[in-house]
Order: structure tokens, then C-alpha cells, then sequence
């Protein structure tokens, strides 16, 4: 009865050292907390992204050649939204473990900046809250 509960435990063991590295995984290969970019479909595709950005600042970061123009965007934040600057001067926001593609059919405006905002609801970033 000894040597059953010993190799009960054991493997209880076994079980909990394998869970673990299956907690560690982040979405779409992020990690927690950052804004990821994709520059290409095929990066999306691999889940792995070109750049990525985590720090709060006042203004916009404008992107560099392995973010800017990106296919695809993952915010990995959890409170937190991120603000997008296009080539035309729009911006939108991505909250909190969301997801952005560029529209292929739409103008080809590029994302040409990011600001991490201290806010998780989008409609209060852009003021169109009701």
C-alpha cells in the first residue's frame, strides 16, 4: 500500500512539473504585457512577432522598420489598451487582448505609431463614450 501511494505521489508529481510549462505560454507568441507586431501574414501565421512594445508614454513611439506598416497587432495587456497611428493621421485602439489586422482592401494607410494607455476601454481612449 506504501510503494502505491509512493508512485501515486510521484506521478501526481510528474503531472504537476508538466503542467507548468503550459501556464507559461502567451498568446499568439506574446508575452504578457506587451503590444506585439507582425509585419507579415507569415509571422502571424508562425506566431512570431517582428517587434513589440510595453512601455506607457505620453505620446506616441513611432515604429520602426520591424513594426511599422504591420499586418497584424496582438495586445497582450490586461488592463491596458493600445492606441494606433496611421500613415493618415487616424487612429484606433486595440484593448486589452485584442487583435488588429490591416484591412487589405482598404486604404493602404500604415500603422506608424503605438501609445500604451493606462485605460482598458477603447470607447474612453477615443472619447466616444455615451
Amino acid at each position: 500500500m506504501l510503494r502505491e501511494l509512493t508512485a501515486l505521489g510521484a506521478a501526481s508529481g510528474l503531472l504537476l512539473a508538466g503542467a507548468a510549462p503550459a501556464a507559461a505560454a502567451t498568446g499568439f507568441g506574446c508575452d504578457h504585457p506587451r503590444v506585439c507586431f507582425y509585419l507579415k501574414a507569415k509571422d502571424w501565421g508562425d506566431r512570431k512577432p517582428t517587434a513589440s512594445y510595453r512601455a506607457f508614454t505620453d505620446e506616441f513611439q513611432i515604429l520602426g522598420p520591424r513594426s511599422r506598416g504591420a499586418y497584424a497587432i496582438y495586445n497582450s495587456r490586461a488592463d491596458d489598451a493600445a492606441l494606433l497611428l496611421f500613415s493618415d493621421g487616424t487612429q484606433e485602439c486595440v484593448e486589452p487582448d485584442g487583435t488588429w489586422f490591416h484591412d487589405q482592401f482598404g486604404p493602404r494607410y500604415k500603422v506608424v505609431g503605438v501609445q500604451i494607455i493606462d485605460e482598458s476601454d477603447c470607447a474612453v481612449v477615443l472619447g466616444t463614450e455615451h
